[in-house]
């Protein structure tokens, strides 16, 4: 229903009972069990498809190459910003949350991918932004 692959339903099944295994909440007797996994399955699956759907950005720095439907003006747009956002990305480590964010992923995963507290992410994604705008906008 999902998943077309059988490696991606692997992936999301094990998403899915790694979550219901680190649920804070956890399960509730009066609720089914099999309709709690099936909440969790859905979110988890969405989530997934929300960041796939997003753009990569720092982690692979597209090369911006022209598409059929493009402008030269748009091209060229796209390298500054790309060579714009590596340049404040080599200044501070603030970037790096922000692009994440941006790209689905939730505050908390994000502080456990880079091993700090999520009040120090939310202030590197707040003043990201900051540095983004500032290098951005001139």
């Amino acid at each position: 229903m999902y998943c077309r692959q059988d490696a991606d339903m692997e992936d999301l099944v094990s998403d899915t009972v790694l979550k219901l295994l680190l649920a804070k909440d956890g399960f509730k007797e009066k609720h089914a069990f099999r309709s709690f996994a099936y909440s969790v399955m859905q979110h988890v699956f969405i989530n997934k498809y929300n960041r796939k759907k997003c753009v990569a950005f720092v982690e692979q720095f597209p090369t911006a190459e022209p598409h059929a439907s493009s402008t030269a003006d748009a091209t060229i747009r796209a390298k500054d910003i790309i060579k714009r956002t590596r340049k404040a990305s080599a200044r501070s480590v603030c970037i790096r949350p922000v692009i994440m964010y941006a790209l689905g992923y939730s505050y908390q995963e994000i502080a456990d991918i880079l091993r700090i507290p999520m009040g120090t992410v939310q202030r590197r994604i707040h003043e990201g932004r900051r540095i983004l705008k500032q290098e951005l906008h001139p």
